[in-house]
């Protein structure tokens, strides 16, 4: 058994949108830049964080985005053309979509409330990326600080 685990996420964009990605992070969710990654003299991937969570915005390849055989990752190639949902829980979920809105984001799922209380909404990134947000119960985020 590993004691000592860390996990981290890396998504890919279009090749040259590595910036812009991280900008709208940045203006959406208050991602924190870490690290730019350059390889002769290009910009690869940035390194953020998001709340606590490590997130890498790279660049897909162009030769494995235009020949599939040859494995990716890739980039979504359409709003919500992805494996995996981005999964984040807010405080305050009205700001946070307003947000990222306003950086470029389009709603999936407008804002509506559970039978638990809580409130969700999702969103997709300019990049394709589905992002589901989630604000606990007013109880449930108290007893959780």
């Amino acid at each position: 058994m590993v004691s000592e685990i860390s996990v981290s996420l890396s998504l890919f964009v279009e090749h040259g949108q590595q910036q812009a990605a991280a900008d709208f992070y940045a203006a959406a969710f208050g991602a924190q830049k870490v690290q730019d990654h350059f390889r002769d003299g290009l910009l690869m991937a940035v390194d953020l964080l998001i709340g606590s969570m490590p997130i890498s915005v790279a660049g897909a390849n162009p030769k494995r985005q235009a020949n599939p055989a040859l494995g990716g990752p890739f980039h979504p190639r359409s709003a919500g053309a992805v494996s995996a949902v981005l999964r984040v829980t807010v405080r305050d979920l009205d700001t946070v979509v307003a947000q990222a809105l306003a950086a470029g984001a389009t709603v999936r799922d407008a804002i509506e409330q559970d039978d638990t209380g809580s409130r969700s909404a999702a969103l997709f990134d300019p990049f394709g990326h589905i992002w589901s947000l989630t604000q606990l119960k007013a109880d449930a985020a108290r007893l959780a600080a």
